[in-house]
């Protein structure tokens, strides 16, 4: 019965550990992190090896992530809004090419192929290569079901 309560003991996220996950998710570095809690680096990369602080760690950080993502999705349809009014803006091709791409990669998955030109320099032929792609994005946005992003 004193093993198994032991064991039990060593399961359980101690304060000590608790304040060391949080440091780091804060992005305080070992050396502080040992020195605030009074305990050893080596004491410190222990503690982050055992299964229960390491579930912990994943723990809070998967409630950040989700709560960051919450946030953002909340804001999900005026970020698409604005990335469609920069894809259909004439006046920076560039810019244009950029959202073209980026709303068709969300959907189709990104091209892994780079054609090149050779008219890197001239600002005119980029221009019109810019404007050719993205008629042609627009067309497989088309293929695909899509509007005319």
């Amino acid at each position: 019965m004193a093993k198994e309560l032991l064991k039990n003991k060593q399961e359980i996220v101690t304060r000590e550990q608790i304040q060391m996950i949080t440091m780091l998710i804060e992005g305080e570095n070992i050396t502080d992190i040992a020195k605030t809690i009074g305990v050893t680096r080596n004491t410190i990369y222990a503690w982050m090896g055992k299964p229960t602080v390491k579930a912990e760690l994943d723990r809070r950080k998967r409630g950040i992530i989700n709560q960051g993502n919450a946030y953002i999705l909340k804001d999900l349809t005026t970020f698409i809004s604005n990335i469609k009014e920069l894809a259909n803006d004439k006046s920076d091709k560039r810019v244009c090419l950029a959202a073209n791409q980026y709303l068709i990669d969300r959907i189709l998955g990104r091209t892994s192929q780079v054609i090149d030109t050779g008219n890197s320099g001239n600002s005119e032929n980029d221009g019109q290569i810019n404007e050719v792609e993205a008629v042609v994005e627009r067309i497989k946005l088309k293929l695909k079901g899509g509007n005319n992003a």
